[in-house]
C-alpha cells in the first residue's frame, strides 16, 4: 500500500499537466491502461520487489483519472450542476470498492490471487478502450501548453485547500486501513460482521458523493464543506465511546457519509476560485496533498497504537484535524459563479 500511494502521490502533478494539455480522454484512457498493465503484472510478481514496484506503477500510472475527471467534469458542467456531476461520477469508485471486495476474493479462490489480478487487469485494458472510444473533451482550449505560473501558489486559500485535501483523503485511508482491526480487535466483531461493517462506509459514499455535489450546487462548496468536517469529527469522537450493536453500524455509516460528502465539493471548488483553464493542474497538485495524506495519517495511527497500545488517541488526532480543516475551510475565498 505505501508502494501504491507513494506512486500515486508522484503521479498527481504530471498526470494533471498531461490533461490541461492533451486533453481529459487521452490521459484518463492512458491512465486505466496504465493501472490495468501493472495489475496483470503484479500477478506475475515473484517476489516482494517486484510486488512493490509493479504496485508503485500501478500508484504512478493509475493517478490520471479522477484529476483529469475534474477537469472533464468542469469543461462540461456550469457552476450550478459542476458538484452535482462530480458527486455522480464518483458514484462508480464506492461502487468498484464494494464489487471488489466481494467478487475478487472469490474470484481468488477459483483462479488464486494471481489469476483474479490477471483477470482483473484485461478487464482493466477493456475498459481503457472504452474510455478511449467514448469520452469526449469540450474544447480545444485543453491543448495549450501549460505555465506553472498559472498555478495560484501565492493564493492563501490554495493552501488552506491543499491541507484540507491532505486531511480529507488521509481521514478516509486511516478509516480502510484501520477500521477493520478496530472492529475486530476493541469492538470483538466477526470478520463477516467487519466485511459488513465495511461494506456499509462504501455504500454510505455511494449516497453521500452524490448529495454532496448537489448540496454543494445549491447551498454552496464552503458551507457544505464546514458542515462535512465538523459533522466528521463529532462521529469520530462518538465512534470512540465503545458504543456497540445497531449504533455501532450506524455510526460506520455516518462516518462513510460525512467523508465522502466532502469529496466532490473540495474538488468543484477549484473551477470557481482558480477558473476552468487550470482546473486539471490545481486539482493535481491538491490531490497530492491528498495522497501524502492517505500515506501519512494511516501510518501515524498506526505508530500512536504500537506506542500507546490504544486506538483512542489516534482517533482523537483525526478528530482535532477534522476541526482543523473545518476552520481553515471557513478562510477560504468564496468562489465565484
Amino acid at each position: 500500500m505505501s508502494g501504491y500511494f507513494v506512486g500515486y502521490t508522484l503521479g498527481q502533478i504530471p498526470w494533471g499537466i498531461i490533461s490541461d494539455r492533451y486533453g481529459s480522454r487521452k490521459a484518463m484512457a492512458l491512465s486505466v491502461l496504465g493501472i490495468s498493465l501493472s495489475t496483470l503484472l503484479f500477478g506475475y510478481s515473484s517476489n516482494i520487489v517486484m510486488a512493490v514496484a509493479f504496485r508503485f506503477l500501478s500508484g504512478l500510472l493509475g493517478a490520471g483519472i479522477f484529476v483529469p475527471g475534474v477537469k472533464l467534469v468542469s469543461s462540461w458542467f456550469n457552476s450550478e450542476e459542476r458538484g452535482t456531476a462530480l458527486g455522480l461520477l464518483t458514484i462508480g469508485g464506492s461502487s468498484g470498492m464494494i464489487l471488489a471486495s466481494w467478487v475478487v476474493p472469490v474470484l481468488s479462490v477459483s483462479l488464486s490471487w494471481r489469476g483474479s489480478l490477471r483477470l482483473m487487469g484485461v478487464l482493466g485494458i477493456i475498459s481503457a478502450m472504452i474510455c478511449f472510444y467514448f469520452l469526449k473533451d469540450r474544447n480545444q482550449q485543453n491543448t495549450r501548453q501549460l505555465n506553472f505560473k498559472d498555478i495560484p501558489i501565492q493564493e492563501p486559500s490554495f493552501w488552506y485547500l491543499s491541507i484540507i485535501q491532505f486531511i480529507r483523503l488521509g481521514a478516509y485511508y486511516t478509516f480502510i486501513a484501520w477500521m477493520p482491526l478496530v472492529l475486530k480487535e476493541e469492538y470483538g466483531l466477526s470478520i463477516l460482521a467487519t466485511s459488513s461493517a465495511m461494506s456499509i462506509l462504501n455504500f454510505a459514499g455511494i449516497l453521500s458523493n452524490p448529495a454532496g455535489g448537489m448540496a454543494a450546487d445549491r447551498f454552496g462548496e464552503k458551507r457544505v464543506l464546514i458542515a462535512g468536517f465538523f459533522s466528521l469529527m463529532l462521529f469520530i469522537l462518538l465512534f470512540t465511546f465503545g458504543l456497540g450493536g445497531p449504533v455501532l453500524y450506524l455510526l460506520v455509516f455516518l462516518l462513510g457519509w460525512s467523508i465522502n460528502f466532502t469529496r466532490s465539493p473540495a474538488f468543484s471548488i477549484i473551477p470557481g476560485l482558480f477558473g476552468t483553464e487550470t482546473a486539471g493542474s490545481v486539482s493535481g497538485v491538491n490531490n497530492t496533498f491528498a495522497s501524502f495524506g492517505a500515506l501519512v495519517l494511516p501510518f501515524v495511527l498506526g505508530y500512536v497504537r504500537d506506542t500507546t497500545q490504544s486506538y483512542v488517541i489516534g482517533w482523537y488526532s483525526v478528530a482535532a484535524l477534522s476541526l482543523l480543516a473545518g476552520l481553515l475551510m471557513g478562510l477560504v475565498s468564496e468562489p465565484e459563479l
